[in-house]
């Protein structure tokens, strides 16, 4: 059985600007931020590929940005520490965004890659082999060190180049 975890509604468009009938991408941070896709229709027929960030702390705001991608955007991967996302399109094309300023309220994309000719269809962040881990019996010692260590485990590449 699923329980209902969270609901969040906002202010309609209207359906001439709306396309619905295009997949909808979505994705959730470590940091309770949910990053998903909508296309808008504007008077000329165009369609403008957006991402929205809502942070579930303050559901009633809403941060969007046009994404500058020409097809659907097909996909959307947080990174492990949630201030940075990955979006791709039907069209090969990859960008990166991340927090201007660390404000979850202005985004702005500083890198992006091309696939030539092929749609992307998943995303996934490579990690070093490292976390932190917050040890629970030491959480009120005093230095920084006793609460938390270096846990190594399986990095996501561990062979490059053959």
């Amino acid at each position: 059985m699923m329980d209902l975890a969270y609901v969040c509604e906002w202010e309609k468009w209207a359906k001439s600007t709306y396309c619905p009938s295009l997949p909808l991408a979505c994705a959730w941070s470590c940091r309770n931020l949910i990053a998903f896709t909508t296309d808008l229709r504007n008077d000329d027929q165009d369609l403008t590929h957006m991402i929205h960030i809502l942070d579930t702390e303050h559901p009633w705001e809403v941060h969007s940005v046009s994404s500058g991608h020409s097809e659907a955007i097909t996909c959307l991967e947080w990174d492990q520490s949630g201030s940075r996302l990955l979006s791709a399109d039907a069209d090969g094309q990859i960008k990166c965004w991340s927090m201007a300023d660390h404000l979850a309220n202005s985004w702005e994309s500083s890198v992006g890659s091309q696939v030539e000719g092929d749609p992307i269809v998943a995303l996934s962040w490579l990690h070093n082999g490292v976390k932190l881990a917050l040890h629970v019996e030491k959480s009120g010692a005093s230095s920084f060190g006793e609460k938390f260590s270096r846990v190594k485990f399986s990095p996501s590449l561990t062979l490059f180049g053959g």
